[in-house]
């Protein structure tokens, strides 16, 4: 009867379950109803609870035979489920997506990872892989077949979510990013705890079940389904130990990505907003390290934070099941397991130690390299190559010295923990012969299996801690960058669109570099600019003329007053930031192409001309630093690339400064007064000549505005304008005698083309001028691009490439010593289990003290050949990696000077630091 309610209990159940489901897809329900996921979880927690009771009525009842009942082997298969269900509660979401697919067009092709819609089975298995697997297989991918990312997963969705987690200006939180990625990831580093967990409970099936196979085999039992049954629940246990460490893995490093695509966004967005003072305490080179390094110390952390965690209970789970079947002899492990504890953590504060100074001085040496990178071309023409080489070689042998410190203790922990296992269980079973504990096979080879699953987590505990402490000091470091002082967004009043009078406005305005505002750098300005106007700026160097227009940006600190800017801003910097791409790329600035107008900024800022001279015109490519152009080159480009924007407002910093006279005139006259006619333009110059054409003229002066109003009128009041014209003047007439002077001792000559020409103008116009017609008009034309593609090794790697490795430092001399000592340490290992086997069985007799002396002294020659396979190893890396580190030198400074102008530095220098793989990972 009891049952029978039972039943009708469940059949309810199951049917409000199906009410809910419909419920969802009739209303496309975003996540799953609460009672729904309540009722999972209370599920899952007596689910569990019946397994744990299987597990203890068929391995602990101190029977010697195991009674299988077909409800606990139904528990048991359906935990896996359950688990789903626990981990799909959690999560809430049903899959349906309440707003669609936001974003461009680029959002909604059909080339997106089939990660998100997968089934359960099918990534479970992995299965939504298989066709860019079986593409990749077939043929190198290119860029555009690699799946786009769901929207969930992409950075400016993670930075969003981010952002909307941070703690609110009113919270007091000790550490802000460690809040915030909590706030943001808990979910998911709950459901890697639950994989860990499941990883954990069946991973000690196996032992378990080896007693009991062994009574099987031996013919203790004579029922055949027993069997089939331990195989089934070996086969389900070992099938879900290798799905749970696979997801486990797997959802681990989707957590990494998904941090570091969080921080390195925010990092960069953060970058955007900092103070002036802010930017001096966090450097360029530091805001790379936090989105290089530090990001990928917290991406890399996910992997290790469990081990910390899992590593007790995985002791304790081991340590139980010694003392089940070998009593007291249990606390020998106990003890040894303690030991090698402490000596991995004495050794991993020392390998820490030598990690600090290997990285110092592997910092100066890479600062040496990136000078030297820097600096190539006078270096090579004062041929100066073997003076760096001989200052970088001996960087690298103080390197190399605490490198050779790091690898050699790194190689005797590694030996220590390889032979842990051995010299643990020979301790344990002369504990166990000593304490009179029966010894067979089953309990030999069970104890043996715990000893060699206690491996890993101690073997991998030192370098998760390392990990954390790293992780740990990264997220200092972000904390400190992250809470530095920002930009007020409220400086600067903005209004879209510019319907009034008034396009530029100070009221009062008093301004300082430093958030504290102690040192002032523009007091009681006022100005108005209004919309159309051409206002220029003037002054002495040093007299605050680019503050005043990084004020107008909103860059500085403001301590009083108003600003109010009317419609949209360009800005063109004195100094001149080009990209390395093509020309037309860095006008354009991911604008759409509009050729009418490209061709008319090209003319307006006289860049018509270049493009002719120029073999492949606005499809040339710019190298780095923008090697290949002139000064005045780039600042027409960034010039071009304001006005191609069509913004209302233009700020112009000594745009003229760069460019001839002639050229000068040009763009004053086509771009200044032609193209941006009916802009506002705030232009900060020396150009004394333009200022007749100014609507309205501010003169400045130790971060004041002294003088303002036309031309005429400061011309007639005098003072700092009259000043300033009158020294523009007594300069003009001293370059014109020098001039002059230098002119008589020169022979006459044709007069100067207003261009340069090129190699490939001077070739056309010979072939023209002997009467034939341009053969180079006939050529086809080469490859526009300057820097080249970085080649890749497409499919596996070649065996050549293995080769040079293994063979660099002694030959194949080395490699065999390697394979030969290898092949000791495994057959050592492989007869250590034939002497158990051996010893265990029932035809032979058992002799405790030949079976422990024997079983010592392979467990001696085993850690013997451990060793100095470590050794031997550890000596051929370190020679290899030092004579790659020579041939990489070799080649740098040897390379000629058209290497450094078609590859880009930072190339060359992701090949240096590539060099701590070859130097310890390898």
């Amino acid at each position: 009867m009891a049952e029978a309610y039972f039943r009708l209990i469940h059949a309810v159940t199951y049917f409000a379950i199906l009410v809910l489901i419909v419920h969802e897809k009739r209303f496309a329900a975003v996540s799953h109803p609460m009672a729904l996921r309540v009722y999972w979880g209370l599920s899952y927690v007596i689910v569990f609870l019946f397994a744990i009771t299987a597990i203890i009525r068929l391995f602990f009842t101190g029977n010697d035979l195991v009674v299988l009942r077909m409800d606990d082997i139904v528990v048991l298969a359906s935990l896996p489920l359950y688990v789903y269900l626990v981990v799909v509660s959690i999560r809430g979401s049903s899959g349906i997506c309440e707003d669609g697919v936001v974003g461009n067009d680029d959002e909604l092709d059909s080339n997106v990872s089939g990660y998100e819609t997968a089934s359960l089975f099918s990534k479970a298995v992995w299965n939504w892989m298989n066709p860019l697997l079986s593409k990749g297989y077939k043929s190198a991918l290119k860029l555009d077949e690699v799946p786009s990312l769901p929207p969930d997963f992409r950075a400016e969705k993670m930075e969003e979510f981010f952002e909307k987690k941070w703690p609110k200006s009113g919270e007091n939180v000790k550490y802000p990013v460690l809040t915030t990625l909590i706030r943001c990831f808990w979910k998911d580093l709950v459901i890697i705890s639950l994989l860990a967990i499941l990883q954990l409970v069946v991973m000690y099936v196996g032992p378990v079940l080896i007693q009991s196979f062994i009574s099987f085999t031996s013919g203790d039992r004579s029922n055949p389904s027993e069997g089939y049954y331990l195989v089934l629940i070996l086969l389900i246990s070992k099938v879900l130990e290798v799905l749970s460490a696979h997801h486990f893995s797997f959802l681990s490093e989707l957590l990494g990505m998904k941090i570091r695509s969080s921080i390195i966004t925010t990092i960069y967005k953060k970058g955007l907003r900092l103070t002036c003072s802010s930017r001096q305490a966090h450097g360029v080179g530091q805001i790379v390290n936090y989105m290089a390094v530090d990001s990928q110390q917290l991406s890399d952390m996910m992997l290790q934070l469990h081990a910390v965690w899992m590593m007790p209970l995985q002791i304790v789970a081991s340590l139980l099941l010694l003392y089940y079947y070998l009593g007291v002899s249990m606390f020998a492990a106990l003890i040894l397991i303690v030991a090698t504890l402490i000596s991995t953590l004495w050794m991993s504060s020392k390998s820490n130690q030598y990690q600090y100074h290997l990285t110092i001085k592997r910092d100066s040496r890479m600062k040496v390299i990136n000078e030297l990178l820097g600096n190539m071309r006078v270096i090579k023409f004062q041929a100066w190559e073997e003076h760096f080489k001989e200052k970088i070689l001996s960087l690298r042998n103080q390197e190399f010295k605490w490198l050779s410190k790091f690898i050699y203790l790194l190689s005797w922990n590694l030996s220590l923990l390889w032979s842990m296992s051995q010299v643990i269980s020979a301790f344990t079973f002369g504990a166990a012969i000593f304490f009179k504990n029966p010894l067979d096979a089953a309990t030999v080879f069970t104890a043996t299996t715990v000893f060699r699953i206690l491996q890993d987590p101690i073997r991998n505990f030192p370098q998760s801690l390392l990990s954390i402490s790293q992780a740990m000091v990264s997220l200092g470091r972000l904390d400190g960058y992250m809470t530095s002082r920002e930009l007020d967004s409220n400086v600067v009043e903005r209004q879209q669109g510019c319907n009034g009078r008034i396009a530029v406005e100070v009221k009062d305005g008093t301004f300082s570099w430093e958030d504290d505002g102690d040192q002032i750098v523009l007091k009681d300005i006022n100005l108005e600019v209004r919309k159309g106007e051409l206002a220029a700026i003037v002054g002495m160097v040093g007299s605050g003329k680019s503050s005043l227009l990084a004020s107008i940006l909103g860059e500085l600190h403001k301590i009083s007053g108003e600003v109010r800017v009317c419609g949209s801003t360009a800005y063109v910097a004195q100094t001149s930031w080009i990209q390395n791409s093509t020309i037309q790329e860095n006008i354009l600035f991911g604008s759409p192409m509009n050729n009418k107008r490209y061709k008319d900024v090209l003319r307006v800022c006289s860049l018509e001309k270049d493009m002719e001279i120029l073999e492949h015109g606005d499809q040339t490519e710019i190298g780095e630093r923008g090697i290949n152009l002139s000064g005045g080159q780039k600042q027409r480009i960034q010039l071009a690339r304001a006005v191609y924007q069509d913004r209302d407002v233009y700020l112009l910093d000594d745009i003229f400064s760069a460019v001839d006279a002639q050229t000068g005139s040009e763009i004053f006259k086509e771009c200044v007064r032609g193209a941006l006619k009916d802009k506002t333009v705030v232009l900060v110059t020396h150009q004394v000549d333009f200022l007749h054409n100014a609507d309205l003229i501010l003169v400045m002066r130790d971060g004041q505005i002294v003088q303002s109003g036309k031309y005429d009128e400061l011309l007639k009041s005098g003072m700092d304008f009259g000043d300033l014209v009158a020294a523009h003047e007594n300069s003009m007439e001293l370059v014109e005698s020098s001039t002059e002077a230098s002119g008589e001792c020169l022979p006459q000559s044709s007069p100067k083309s207003p261009h340069p020409l090129t190699p490939k103008s001077s070739q056309k116009s010979q072939v023209v001028a002997n009467g034939g017609s341009s053969s180079l008009d006939q050529q086809p034309k080469g490859s526009s691009k300057l820097i080249k593609d970085e080649e890749r090794e497409a499919g596996h790697v070649s065996f050549d490439v293995y080769k040079q490795y293994c063979t660099e430092a002694f030959g194949w001399w080395g490699v065999v010593a390697v394979v030969i000592i290898s092949l000791f340490w495994q057959a050592a290992a492989m007869a250590n289990d034939f002497w158990l086997a051996y010893e265990t069985s029932k035809d032979h007799a058992w002799n405790p003290s030949l079976f422990i002396d024997v079983y010592s002294i392979i467990a001696g020659m085993c850690c013997i050949f451990v060793i100095g396979r470590s050794y031997l190893v550890a000596i051929l890396g370190l020679k290899t990696a030092q004579r790659l580190f020579d041939q990489i030198i070799n080649s740098i400074l040897h390379a000629p000077m058209s290497f450094f102008d078609t590859t880009p530095s930072g190339r060359i220098l992701s090949r240096v630091q590539y060099l701590p793989s070859p130097d310890s990972d390898l």
